[in-house]
């Protein structure tokens, strides 16, 4: 691995982008020259300064004064320090500010190629007002501050496809009387939304997220698996992206990529560029993969291998057409690679935000989950509907499962930017801590990012 004093030395092997590292610590980041990447080439094969030569030594105390070097005392004391600061807070103190997903829905208008809760999706589970008020009567029962119960600050509506018919908009417009204060954020496929556009609450919305996996002939083969239905579906979709816009409601675009659909993206660039979907100031665009949560990388090798996903990111930078997508498991290291060039990057302890009632996911059958990371009910804490119960156990661990309090973790290099990966996937493995990518040599070794890409 390009490891040297917790440092990863990116594109080491690479000819199209130039050579930096990366500070595991601190995510310091530091384009390197030619003669300055030679020399920690160089300085990788004797990995301790007492053998370094008078150009290395040289090098190594420019690194250290600039931070971008922190020897095992420095990381050491800038680890406590951290601590000290509260950074590392890993007591049980509840979250300022609660938000929480609402799976309005188990049913769906598409058959998506990859779909990872298509068995759900035949259940017919759907909500009705008493799993709302449920839901409000679970942090009623369980929050330690019962004013903060109204004001939620976020409310995540998501499916299945929370769009289908009339009762489910109905329930929308509950959900925002019943929390007046608080923004949602929908989750939608967009089929529906001119449908029943006049009947939603807009000013409500925080954000729509929607998924648009490419031009007409990508999108509907992949979503509709293959089966014949009425492209104009389409044509809806997009007048209804450009409708939300024009109203000045904030729109995130989400697309999946993969081997059979990526050299086709810039085509799509092109053409939310030609409906002035993508210029406008309210409009947000993101590309993702597939996940597998049984997979050892979290990847569905189905979709995409581990040299797939090289293939879809060097495209992409090759392209310039904007971020790359990340592993799941790497999502954290990508992230902070890909920062705003003075963007701080302070070390968390914990993969996801773990405070108790922060981020929890109400399914249609009337369990509670972690997040809305659910495979095959892992992650499951409690029940909301017809009783609502906690269970514990399961509670304190997810909240106390922390790099820091991990001693096989404390140890690694890449503490911060693994934090023990997702909760619920390690959970579905039978492990404590998934580590991915960080025992993957082979991926380490070729990591590639073009530094000179992200925003100054």
């Amino acid at each position: 691995m390009a490891l040297i004093y917790n440092n990863l030395l990116i594109n080491k092997n690479a000819t199209k982008f130039k050579p930096f590292l990366f500070n595991l610590v601190s995510g310091r980041r530091r384009l390197l020259n030619n003669e300055e990447f030679s020399t920690v080439c160089s300085m990788l094969q004797k990995q301790t300064d007492t053998l370094f030569d008078e150009q290395e030594k040289e090098l190594f105390h420019i690194m250290k004064d600039e931070k971008q070097f922190l020897t095992d005392e420095d990381r050491f004391e800038f680890e406590q320090k951290l601590i000290e600061a509260g950074h590392f807070d890993i007591s049980d103190e509840q979250a300022d500010n609660y938000r929480f997903s609402i799976e309005l829905t188990q049913n769906c208008n598409m058959s998506c190629s990859y779909c990872m809760v298509s068995s759900r999706t035949e259940s017919g589970l759907q909500m009705t007002k008493s799993h709302i008020d449920a839901i409000y009567n679970f942090y009623h029962k369980y929050a330690d501050d019962k004013d903060k119960i109204a004001k939620t600050s976020h409310i995540r509506v998501t499916g299945g496809e929370p769009l289908l018919g009339e009762e489910s908009v109905e329930l929308i417009n509950y959900i925002v009387a019943k929390w007046p204060e608080s923004k949602l954020v929908l989750f939608t496929n967009g089929v529906n939304i001119i449908k029943y556009y006049d009947k939603l609450p807009l000013g409500a919305f925080e954000e729509v997220n929607i998924s648009l996996d490419g031009t007409k002939e990508v999108h509907m083969q992949r979503r509709y698996s293959n089966c014949k239905v009425d492209l104009t579906i389409y044509d809806n979709i997009i007048a209804g992206v450009k409708r939300l816009l024009e109203d000045g409601v904030t729109v995130r675009l989400k697309t999946t990529l993969d081997k059979s659909t990526y050299t086709q993206y810039s085509e799509f660039k092109d053409l939310l560029e030609q409906e002035n979907i993508s210029t406008s100031k309210n409009c947000e665009h993101e590309c993702s993969i597939v996940n597998d949560l049984t997979n050892p990388l979290d990847l569905d090798e189905n979709f995409n291998t581990k040299a797939d996903v090289i293939k879809i990111n060097e495209y992409l930078m090759e392209k310039n057409l904007g971020k790359s997508v990340s592993i799941p498991s790497s999502a954290k290291l990508y992230s902070a690679l890909g920062r705003p060039l003075n963007e701080r990057s302070l070390p968390k302890h914990q993969r996801c935000r773990s405070n108790f009632l922060a981020n929890y996911y109400f399914s249609c059958d009337g369990n509670v989950y972690f997040c809305d990371c659910i495979y095959e009910g892992s992650g499951k804490v409690g029940t909301y509907y017809p009783n609502i119960s906690i269970e514990e156990e399961t509670v304190s661990k997810l909240k106390n499962r922390s790099v820091i309090n991990n001693d096989k973790c404390r140890a690694c290099a890449y503490k911060f930017v693994c934090l023990g990966g997702c909760p619920v996937s390690a959970t579905g493995k039978g492990e404590e801590m998934s580590c991915g990518v960080f025992t993957d040599e082979d991926f380490l070794d070729n990591l590639e990012f073009n530094l000179n890409s992200i925003p100054r």
